[in-house]
């Protein structure tokens, strides 16, 4: 004989129950009435590659997180470089600072050669 199962309240059965001790007469009519219905196995899941998509994803992080990981290194390794290019910059302007207070000194008398040659 097939199980049935309780859609909704019936009697002291709650949904979800299963229907014992009802006669053939009764069991049709509420099957008909749509309060009770066959019971049937819970089908299993189907295999729609959810575990390769998973799989996929997983490998996928791994390789970003490792990229990451290269880049964050080389942002580090960048700074340092900068950090001692202005280092170099800063240097190389106070030369040409000093350089520049120089030329002036040297300047006035290249300039009164200058202006005697052209009288």
């Amino acid at each position: 004989m097939p199980k049935y199962t309780a859609k909704q309240s019936i009697g002291h059965f709650m949904p979800g129950d299963e229907i014992k001790g009802l006669e053939a007469k009764q069991l049709q009519a509420l099957l008909a009435s749509g309060a009770i219905e066959e019971y049937q196995e819970p089908e299993e899941p189907k295999a729609d590659g959810t575990a390769a998509r998973l799989a996929e994803l997983e490998k996928a992080n791994a390789e970003l997180t490792t990229a990451n990981k290269t880049l964050t290194e080389a942002n580090q390794t960048a700074a340092a470089d900068k950090a001692q290019v202005d280092q170099e910059v800063a240097d190389l302007k106070a030369k040409v600072a000093e350089l520049e207070k120089a030329k002036p000194a040297a300047k006035p008398k290249a300039d009164s050669k200058a202006t005697d040659e052209t009288k």
